[in-house]
């Protein structure tokens, strides 16, 4: 065993929750590994299923800010609490926490046969090189009315994370072998943790949100609210408007309403309504029939223009349906244009606009004045735009009931669609690669500052 000088000492991000622009790199001295009791064989409370891991490979983007912008009202401060270790001011868990990431975590010790000791967790991760103690079990899916064990799959059963949606609480297991592809810094490793969790999201959306058949729709949001072709589920003819198009979850909606829809089910054109900051970049993907200016061209002549080269189809009838994706888009372009084409398309009370929001800009809000914007954001009144909050969660959970097979065929389906994606690639994008947390602290500012480029993904290897 490494002595107390040759151990790497802890560290890990900080956050302030109201200013999470704000982060502080904190080193732990007395949480060095060697310090920590043992799994098993030693006087503890840990359960005879339990992993300690530590973060090795996962992603910044805006995904993470939106963990911190959310992470009050959705309990995601919670998901990695501060160390008991932490110096002060940073244990006060009222004013600061650890947002989290997707992410690879070697299985350091383990006592479940599920994740056994040196392989490796796909999930969600604290950002940090702290080791992290978690019960686990093998995960369970209902299928034919019976529950049978997920192969690789284990899900965390802690007291304080069951508050957290169940998305957040099942990890893939992966053989050893997977730490030599992190330290050889593999394109493969760099997709997992920067798009996988983002094409699980577009795929949930194309496969079984907007179904190719439409009466296999499932619902995207919590409640019971319709979700019916009539009322909102079907794409087919659609007019689509994809804002923050260059987003990942957005550039993989794109990919598969073009490559894994039948013709007759498909949108009638994908339009891409980009910032001036990314527009050259979502050009080059090739991944959208026109791309347009959010906040340069108008949005009733960017429609009239587009209905002129775009004529229904026999499959869409008479009528035109214009279905916004919201990925993100800077300055609440996509509920601008949403306001601009509502008197142009909802006539007579027709309700052929839909505004589906999925992710949000990185900007720095607090607690409160983000449930103010998103209150203000999706409250319809007397607005005939059909408004719809996606949460992955939801999706997730309808779709594996919909699937016979349960949730091993759900990701039989899904891990075919991430390697065909993965094999087109996305062109003109590019992976930045990062070592240490100190350069994790750096594209964290980065990001926050708007200093990253379209076309870069940030991935580090700690």
């Amino acid at each position: 065993m490494a002595s107390a000088a040759e151990e790497e000492v802890p560290a890990i991000q900080v956050l302030e929750k109201d200013r999470y622009f704000t982060q502080a790199l904190v080193r732990l001295p007395s949480a060095l590994p060697s310090l920590l009791p043992p799994l098993s064989g030693g006087p503890s409370s840990f359960s005879s299923s339990s992993v300690r891991i530590r973060t090795e490979a996962f992603s910044l983007s805006s995904n993470n800010f939106t963990y911190a912008k959310l992470g009050t009202l959705l309990g995601w401060w919670d998901a990695h609490p501060l160390p008991a270790s932490a110096p002060a001011p940073y244990g006060d868990a009222a004013r600061y926490g650890r947002t989290n990431c997707w992410g690879y975590a070697r299985v350091l010790e383990s006592t479940s046969p599920a994740a056994p000791r040196g392989s490796y967790l796909w999930g969600y991760l604290p950002v940090g090189t702290l080791a992290q103690d978690l019960e686990v079990r093998p995960s369970e899916s209902k299928n034919d009315g019976s529950l049978v064990v997920v192969p690789g799959w284990v899900t965390v059963t802690n007291e304080y994370r069951q508050h957290l949606m169940p998305i957040y609480n099942q990890y893939r297991v992966y053989p050893a072998e997977k730490g030599l592809e992190i330290q050889r810094k593999d394109e493969g490793v760099a997709w997992d943790v920067l798009i996988g969790v983002m094409h699980t999201t577009a795929y949930l959306m194309n496969r079984y949100v907007f179904a190719p058949n439409p009466l296999e729709a499932v619902a995207p949001h919590p409640g019971d609210a319709p979700w019916t072709p009539e009322q909102a589920a079907s794409l087919t003819d659609a007019i689509v408007i994809s804002f923050a198009p260059g987003s990942k979850v957005g550039l993989a909606f794109a990919h598969l309403l073009r490559n894994e829809r039948p013709a007759e089910a498909r949108p009638r054109v994908v339009i891409g309504a980009a910032s001036e900051h990314s527009r050259a970049f979502v050009e080059r993907t090739g991944f959208y029939d026109e791309v347009v200016s959010s906040t340069g061209d108008d949005p009733v002549a960017t429609l009239d223009r587009v209905l002129a080269a775009h004529p229904p189809t026999s499959s869409g009838g008479s009528k035109t349906k214009v279905a916004i994706f919201d990925f993100g888009g800077r300055g609440g372009a996509a509920a601008r244009w949403a306001e601009a084409l509502e008197p142009v398309l909802n006539k007579e009370g027709e309700r052929n606009l839909l505004l589906v929001s999925i992710g949000s800009e990185i900007q720095e809000q607090s607690a409160a004045e983000m449930l103010a914007a998103r209150t203000q954001a999706h409250g319809a009144g007397n607005s005939s735009i059909v408004r719809v909050l996606v949460n992955a969660d939801d999706m997730r959970t309808r779709a594996i009931a919909r699937e016979e097979g349960g949730e091993q065929a759900f990701y039989e389906g899904l891990d075919a669609s991430w390697a065909a994606f993965k094999a087109r690639g996305i062109p003109g994008f590019r992976i930045r690669w990062g070592e240490g947390m100190e350069s994790a602290v750096q594209g964290w500012d980065e990001l926050a500052r708007g200093e990253v480029a379209a076309d870069e993904g940030l991935v580090f290897k700690v």
